[in-house]
C-alpha cells in the first residue's frame, strides 16, 4: 500500500469495504461517542458508543473494537516511562505526547524540549501497531490483509499516521481516519437511522476498557488517568490514588502538587496551544514541573476539528462542557477504573508484550526521539 495522504477517506473506507480480500477493523476514540448523537438531534454528552458500534457494523466493518483500550495501554506505557524519568531525573518535565498537532508545534517551534516528549504512542497509534502484529498473528494473517480505521475528533490524528518512524507494519498501522462530522455525513448519506440503532458491544479482542481510558478524550484525563497508575507503580501501599480531580472544567492552566508515598510531584496541564506556549516559556525561565499534559484543542478532543459543526459565532462551551461530563460520568460507573487493572490489558502483556516500557512493548509502542 503507498503511503500518502488521504484525501477521500470515505471513498478509500468504502472501497475497502467492498475488497473481500480485507479484513476491515474500525476503532472509536472516547470523545466520538458523546458527541455523535448531536449530528442526529439527540442529548449531547449522551455516551452512545453501542450504537456508534452498530453503525459501523451496518456500514461493513468487520470488527469494531473500544479504543479506549488502546489509551490503557497508553497509560501504561507512559506510567512506565514517567516512572524510570522519576527515578533517574532525566528528561523531566515530562510532557505529554497523543495529541499530535501539540507534538508538532514542540518540534517547530520549542525544539529543545523535544526530549522531554513522552515517547509513548498516541492510542491511535498503539491501536494500530497491536492490530497489525497481534491481531494479525492471532487471525493467522498478513498485515496488510487488515485495514484499520480509526474515528476520531482531530484532522491533526489523519496527518499523524504518516510521521516517520510511527509504523511498525510495512505499510500504515492506522490506513484511515475519519472524524465524528464525517462519519456522521456518511450515516446520513446511507440512511442510516443513527437515533434509533440498538446497541451492539464492542468485539471481544480489544473490547475491556478501564474509567481511565474513557477520559482520555478531556483535558486534564490524560494526566489523572496516568496517575492512578503511577501511584501503584511508585508506592506500592498506595489505595488511594483515583480521583485526583485534576480537571473538571475549561481552565486554560491548572497546576496541582501530588503527594505520592514520601513523593511529592509538581504537575500542570494546558488546555489550548496558547496556554501551552504559557507553560514552556516559564519552563525556559527555569520553572520546574515533573509532569505536564498539553491538549492543542481547548477542552481536549472533546472539542477537537472533527467533531460536529456550528456556525463560526456560535458559542461551543456548554456543548464542550457537556461532552467531557459524559465521559467522567461514564468513567464513575466503570467497574474497573485504572489501566492496571483492565484483565485484557494484563493478558496482553502476559502473552505478548513483556514487561511496560521494556522489549517487545518498547519496540511497538514507543517512538525514537
Amino acid at each position: 500500500m503507498e503511503i500518502k495522504e488521504q484525501e477521500k477517506p470515505i471513498e478509500q473506507i468504502l472501497n475497502s469495504i467492498k475488497d473481500k480480500n480485507l479484513r476491515v477493523v474500525g476503532a472509536c476514540a472516547p470523545s466520538a461517542r458523546v458527541a455523535m448523537g448531536e449530528m442526529f438531534g439527540l442529548e449531547v454528552g449522551l455516551n452512545l458508543k453501542g450504537k456508534l458500534v452498530t453503525a459501523l457494523k451496518t456500514l461493513g466493518f468487520d470488527d469494531v473494537f473500544d479504543l479506549d483500550f488502546a489509551a490503557d495501554l497508553t497509560i501504561m506505557e507512559e506510567s512506565a516511562e514517567f516512572a524510570e524519568r522519576i527515578l533517574s531525573g532525566r528528561n523531566l518535565p515530562h510532557l505529554t505526547s497523543c495529541c499530535p498537532a501539540w507534538v508538532k508545534y514542540v518540534e517547530k517551534f520549542y525544539p529543545e524540549f523535544i526530549g522531554n516528549l513522552s515517547t509513548t504512542k498516541s492510542p491511535q497509534q498503539i491501536f494500530g501497531a497491536v492490530v497489525k502484529t497481534y491481531y494479525a498473528e492471532k487471525l493467522g494473517v498478513s498485515p496488510n490483509k487488515l485495514f484499520v480505521v480509526c474515528i476520531m475528533p482531530c484532522l491533526a490524528k489523519r496527518l499523524e499516521r504518516l510521521k516517520a518512524g510511527i509504523n511498525v507494519s510495512e505499510g500504515l498501522d492506522v490506513d484511515a481516519v475519519l472524524t465524528v462530522r464525517e462519519l456522521g455525513e456518511l450515516l446520513k448519506q446511507k440512511n442510516i437511522d443513527f437515533a434509533n440503532l440498538k446497541d451492539t458491544n464492542f468485539d471481544s479482542t480489544f473490547g475491556m476498557a478501564s474509567g481511565a481510558g474513557v477520559i482520555f478524550g478531556t483535558s486534564g484525563g490524560v494526566l489523572e488517568a496516568s496517575l492512578r497508575t503511577l501511584s501503584e507503580k511508585l508506592d506500592k501501599s498506595s489505595v488511594k490514588g483515583l480521583d485526583y480531580q485534576i480537571n473538571r472544567g475549561l481552565d486554560g492552566i491548572v497546576e496541582r502538587e501530588i503527594l505520592i508515598g514520601d513523593r511529592k510531584l509538581k504537575v500542570a496541564l494546558a488546555s489550548g496551544l496558547n496556554n501551552a506556549k504559557m507553560l514552556l516559556d516559564r519552563l525556559k525561565a527555569g520553572e520546574e514541573f515533573d509532569f505536564i499534559e498539553v491538549m492543542a484543542c481547548p477542552g481536549g478532543c472533546v472539542n477537537g476539528t472533527g467533531m460536529p459543526l456550528y456556525p463560526r459565532d456560535f458559542d461551543k462551551t456548554p456543548l464542550v462542557k457537556k461532552r467531557a461530563k459524559g465521559l467522567f460520568d461514564t468513567d464513575l460507573k466503570e467497574n474497573v477504573r485504572k489501566a492496571h487493572d483492565n484483565i485484557q490489558i494484563k493478558n496482553l502483556y502476559k502473552t505478548f508484550l513483556g514487561e511496560p516500557n521494556k522489549g517487545l512493548a518498547k519496540q511497538i509502542l514507543h517512538v525514537k526521539r
